[in-house]
């Protein structure tokens, strides 16, 4: 079943159609979100704002930084922030910009699926209906409308992958398949995880070869690929090493907490995503898992290996799954291998309804009808992103444009539109681009020290929610200013929140 299978000009059609049907849903996304707010555009999640932040800074020479002048490896995707410094050299506008490029990224994870699908199993429909099932998923096109990183990992991630089984079948690791996961290694540190999968893989497949004269002289052919995975991403790991005394990014020591005890929270809601994205498809990706676990083993790790490591990392599945997003291509690849691995067990069965043009044409139909009736749902949660951030983070950072002196110092625990908006200086009290705040939130009285640490950098305006930090919002010495209630909240951390004019010993 599997083969080169490289594209070719008969592959023209279907990926149009690919390309037509992921514009027509985003498309279909945006028209819903301008009617549902009433004209006002934006973006789904405060942490677009953050992006957009570091690289207008990055652009206007003031540094990878978020605060202008202080460097910080506060961004998980550093790729993407250059990307986006990029578009605002050439005039791009935030928030529209970002989300440009993130729908750009959308329209390529489909046309990579197609190949890597026609790689796995050779035929052209399989290929094409594990593309229309990624186009169609209602999570995958919140990501392209997200201006996040999202798509364009997923995008790195299975071209690495594609590479890397081609490389997998000359007994070799390309320069160009470590360069590509380098490349997904700096668009989300999850590209690490990958990139050290595919090592492994490669030296358990080199070691057990027959001609293989030892496994010393196997691994010694992957310091090339390390070699050049390293230029790439460890400029970044430097960077990170240098301002913040860690190697990842400080996002990772402001939200991880690693635990070998896996949580089973966190895998329920991941097998909870697994069943919305395709209900009907969840028993050929099982299938699929073991068909593809010795031919595409890399594949199968990082369809399993991924929710496990932030399970033990103890992360919140939370955002629509946002971090699991990547793999959703990978999991429709999968599942329709699964579904052709069925077709020989029926023609051996002698059920020839099952395997007759009918009957398959049927299947496709209610497999793309499995993912599609998601759509108007996302579509309306995306709306109503949206309009939470707009109501909340944007009014908040309005108010504070109009009624704070330019150079007031906030302390926030959301800082990206109204640190973007506002262009005050912030002290993060999430930690993300102060590290210093990393310790104090592991500490059991972390609000009352949260409070002195404020104190000592003279924060003028704290703006928090209040269900993060209830004794911060008790605290005598802040003054409440301004509020925002959101109606119904979708994808904020708290329904409330409120802007206090700080009097420090008052």
């Amino acid at each position: 079943m599997a083969g080169k299978a490289r594209l070719s000009r008969h592959d023209l059609l279907p990926l149009v159609v690919l390309l037509l049907l992921g514009c027509l849903n985003l498309g279909y996304f945006t028209l819903f979100t301008l009617h549902f707010t009433g004209g006002e555009w934006g973006v789904p999640l405060d942490d677009a704002w953050i992006h957009f932040q570091f690289a207008r800074n990055l652009a206007r020479g003031a540094g990878f930084a978020f605060n202008p002048g202080q460097p910080i490896s506060g961004s998980t995707a550093p790729l993407w922030t250059l990307l986006l410094a990029a578009t605002y050299l050439m005039g791009g506008e935030f928030p529209v910009a970002g989300q440009c490029a993130s729908a750009l990224s959308f329209l390529c994870v489909p046309v990579v699926s197609y190949a890597l699908c026609k790689r796995l199993t050779g035929r052209r429909w399989a290929a094409w209906l594990a593309g229309a099932i990624v186009v169609l998923n209602g999570r995958m096109v919140w990501a392209g409308l997200s201006a996040l990183e999202t798509c364009l990992f997923a995008t790195f991630s299975l071209l690495a992958l594609l590479l890397y089984l081609e490389d997998q079948h000359l007994h070799r690791y390309s320069m160009r398949t470590a360069a590509l996961f380098g490349l997904a290694a700096v668009s989300r540190p999850e590209g690490y995880l990958l990139f050290a999968l595919s090592l492994a893989d490669t030296a358990v497949r080199w070691a057990n070869r027959p001609a293989q004269k030892s496994s010393a002289s196997g691994l010694l052919h992957l310091l090339p690929p390390l070699a050049i995975f390293s230029t790439i991403a460890g400029p970044y790991l430097l960077f990170s090493w240098l301002t913040t005394g860690h190697l990842l990014p400080n996002t990772y020591h402001a939200k991880a907490t690693f635990d070998f005890l896996p949580d089973l929270d966190f895998l329920s809601l991941t097998a909870k995503y697994l069943i919305l994205d395709n209900p009907l498809l969840l028993p050929f990706y099982l299938l699929g898992l073991g068909l593809l676990l010795r031919r595409a083993t890399l594949l199968t790790l990082w369809s399993v290996v991924l929710p496990l490591a932030y399970a033990m990392l103890h992360a919140i599945l939370y955002q629509h799954g946002r971090y699991l997003m990547p793999l959703i291509p990978c999991n429709a690849v999968i599942g329709i291998v699964g579904l052709l691995g069925v077709l020989p067990l029926a023609q051996r069965r002698g059920w020839k309804w099952f395997t007759s043009t009918r009957a398959m044409t049927v299947t496709m139909a209610l497999l793309l009808a499995g993912t599609a009736w998601r759509l108007p749902t996302m579509a309306h949660l995306y709306a109503w992103n949206v309009d939470n951030i707009n109501k909340m983070h944007v009014s908040i950072a309005r108010w504070v444009v109009e009624h704070t002196p330019r150079d007031a110092l906030l302390g926030l625990n959301d800082i990206g539109a109204i640190g973007y908006i506002s262009e005050r200086p912030v002290v993060d009290l999430a930690g993300l681009v102060t590290p210093e705040i990393t310790r104090i939130l592991r500490a059991p009285d972390r609000e009352a020290l949260l409070a002195e640490f404020m104190a000592r950098q003279g924060v003028e305006y704290v703006i928090i929610l209040p269900n993060w930090f209830p004794e911060l919002a008790a605290n005598p010495d802040l003054e409440p200013l301004y509020r925002v209630t959101l109606e119904r909240n979708t994808i904020v951390g708290g329904t409330t929140m409120v802007l206090y004019r700080a009097h420090w010993h008052k």
